[in-house]
């Protein structure tokens, strides 16, 4: 059982073994909006710490600050291997929260030309990576599609490359239940698109990773250790993170850890029960139950005090 209030001393993590559906030298790209929500934060430094062969791509890019954060952390957490891809940027301004690029000018639409000069940039860099890869793909999909769909339609070869696990969508409870899930709803098109291209993704949907049982808040006692007094006064990814959630919490009350669940689905952990349903996929991304619809892997079933272990060894400072 999860114990959140006796942390033990410094101690890096448990190295995880790859499951059987998995081999040792399976490459890991997390597609991830980091700079927004601080889970996205805290899966990336999971992975750093637990993935041997892993490669970030931003998702919902604006004007390259996602990835420059992201190389920041993977830096600070002596991960420098790890290569970093700016994605597609949908120009989600407010979708980042303020900082170091404060002064940067109001986001304008690109042109055409430009546009597509981005996504042949994106999908050369993506391929070239995947070409290098001996054993299995796993892509874990934490942001909006563009990036994926954008892959799966200038290398459609990459469809059958590619295990997707993707964090969205939901079928029986959302907070706002006349859209999408906000991953899907920010680019439903690429959603759409992306979903029926592939042959088996796999959705961590939104009613599971909204459980009030994952949800931090800045009374969580990791992040009151990370910010204590006795913290690191240097930077460090303990230190980063911390102050994330610290920002994070000027405009929500907590952060739910919607995308480190799905990492550890996309590792194989055995947190995440998934089962198949027949899924209409609507024009505006939502997901139906329909006898004639399209088979899709959606998770059921979550086993969050395993998870909740998983993570904090993970996380630990």
């Amino acid at each position: 059982m999860f114990d959140d209030t006796n942390i033990p001393g410094i101690q890096p993590p448990e190295q995880r073994t790859p499951s059987d559906t998995d081999s040792a030298d399976a490459l890991v790209i997390l597609d991830t909006d980091i700079g927004y929500d601080p889970d996205d934060l805290v899966a990336v430094v999971i992975a750093a710490r637990t993935v041997t062969n892993l490669a970030v791509v931003t998702a919902d890019e604006t004007r390259g600050r996602r990835a420059r954060l992201a190389r920041h952390l993977l830096d600070l957490l002596d991960r420098t291997d790890v290569p970093v891809i700016a994605g597609l940027d949908l120009g989600g301004e407010h979708r980042f929260l303020a900082d170091h690029g404060a002064g940067i000018p109001r986001y304008s639409d690109t042109t055409g030309e430009e546009r597509n000069d981005r996504i042949d940039q994106l999908t050369d860099d993506i391929a070239r990576l995947c070409t290098t890869a001996t054993g299995s793909i796993r892509w874990v999909g934490m942001g909006p599609m563009s990036n994926l769909n954008a892959v799966l339609s200038h290398v459609p070869d990459m469809a059958e490359r590619l295990t997707v696990t993707q964090m969205g969508g939901w079928l029986d409870h959302y907070r706002d239940q006349t859209r999408a899930s906000h991953n899907f709803h920010t680019d439903p098109t690429s959603a759409g698109l992306a979903l029926r291209m592939l042959a088996a993704p796999r959705l961590v949907l939104s009613e599971h990773t909204n459980s009030p049982l994952i949800h931090v808040t800045p009374e969580w006692a990791l992040v009151r250790r990370l910010s204590a007094p006795t913290a690191p006064t240097a930077p460090t990814w303990a230190s980063l993170l911390a102050a994330h959630f610290r920002m994070w919490s000027t405009r929500r009350p907590g952060s739910w850890m919607h995308d480190p669940l799905t990492l550890s689905a996309a590792l194989g952990m055995p947190f995440v029960t998934f089962g198949r349903e027949p899924i209409r996929i609507g024009r505006d991304a939502r997901l139906h139950r329909d006898p004639n619809g399209r088979p899709i892997e959606v998770s059921v079933e979550v086993d969050y005090d395993g998870f909740l272990d998983w993570m904090h060894e993970a996380v630990r400072a």
